[in-house]
């Protein structure tokens, strides 16, 4: 567990703190406002770091973290879809991309975001198609942190973490589940990106994702399927992203449903950094399978791909039998070289909301 001293910990958060503030100087051209926004958002990005390091407790302020950057997220785009229509729900055109960077839209559609990609990359150069070369952060989340990345940098992730952090302890306990269950994700994953090629539409986005209850409804035009998206959508999210979490305190949307939850666990395998059970120190006692939002150990007490390193099996061990690992070895430095690169990454892509958030918050 890492856990260093007052002076240790200030000076390794002074450090994040310093970047994002340079980062912000060089970046933020919409005023003062905004910057100031930036410097209160440096500041807090700082502190968490702090607490982390000096605490150890990693996988505590790491979900005020991720539970903040997910309100903030939704604040955000419902606003921004306000201000265009008038409507939170309804999109001013069919399939228009009112999120910019949705990852799991990505994911889903990845044929035809594929496709799109090399038609800018010939037609248009790289750096003008936003909308698709933002892939490029998920590549670089992927090598960087890996299943990580749901963890520390998915502005939707936090969604049902905040909600399965509601109840101290769960109404149902619900320890594991079948590794054929688990897999499920990989089963939808392959239907969605086969059906999404096949019909030139982003699937998901249109039929499965709750979370279009929290940016837009794609489809407007027809009145009977837009019920049937508003039943599908409220169907989902009531279950898996609120009763589930709330009730089994798991993370099930991210578990069952999120397509790039399934992406990640595969391409996430490039990874070194794993989360491993020690066996010779390990006394089976089951706490960590509890504990784990993500069905990601098994009751042979191995540590699958879904793994999102939230930290908390290793914080809830009591023995210290569970470690963060590169290719099979152990190092203390190992912990501090993946936090700062998760807060570095996680930070930057809150960045593009959090701050915006608050100077909602102080306009209303």
């Amino acid at each position: 567990m890492v856990k260093l001293s007052a002076i240790k910990s200030f000076f390794i958060s002074f450090g994040i703190f310093i970047f994002f503030m340079i980062l912000f100087l060089f970046s933020e051209k919409r005023g003062i406002n905004y910057l100031t926004m930036k410097v209160i958002y440096s500041f807090f990005l700082g502190l968490i770091t702090f607490l982390i390091f000096f605490t150890g407790k990693i996988s505590l302020y790491r979900s005020i973290f991720f539970i903040t950057s997910a309100i903030s997220f939704i604040i955000v785009y419902k606003f921004k879809l306000w201000g265009i229509t008038g409507n939170f729900f309804i999109a001013p055109q069919r399939n228009i991309p009112e999120v910019p960077f949705c990852h799991i839209a990505l994911t889903s559609n990845f044929f035809i975001t594929f496709f799109d990609q090399l038609k800018a990359l010939f037609l248009y150069g790289w750096d003008k198609w936003g909308f698709y070369t933002l892939g490029i952060v998920y590549i670089f989340s992927t090598l960087s942190i890996g299943q990580g990345f749901c963890s520390w940098g998915c502005f939707y992730g936090g969604i049902d973490e905040g909600i399965s952090k509601i109840l101290k302890k769960p109404i149902f306990k619900v320890k594991s589940i079948s590794p054929k269950l688990r897999d499920l994700p990989l089963g939808l994953l392959i239907f969605l990106m086969l059906s999404s090629l096949v019909l030139m539409e982003p699937v998901f986005c249109i039929w499965f994702c709750p979370l279009k209850m929290t940016t837009s409804i794609l489809n407007n035009s027809d009145t009977y399927i837009y019920k049937m998206q508003i039943i599908i959508f409220l169907l989902i999210g009531i279950i898996f992203l609120i009763l589930l979490p709330l009730f089994i305190k798991k993370r099930t949307f991210c578990s069952f449903i999120c397509p790039f939850g399934a992406f990640i666990s595969i391409a996430g395998r490039i990874n070194p950094f794993k989360i491993e059970i020690i066996n010779d120190i390990c006394v089976k006692c089951g706490k960590c399978i509890e504990v784990c939002p993500s069905f990601a150990i098994n009751n042979e007490y191995k540590v699958n791909n879904y793994c999102t390193k939230c930290f908390l099996c290793i914080e809830k061990c009591k023995e210290n039998a569970i470690k963060l690992t590169i290719n099979k070895q152990f190092n203390v430095y190992n912990y501090y070289f993946f936090i700062l690169s998760a807060i570095i990454l996680g930070g930057t892509i809150s960045s593009f909301f959090i701050p915006e958030a608050l100077i909602i918050i102080l306009n209303r």
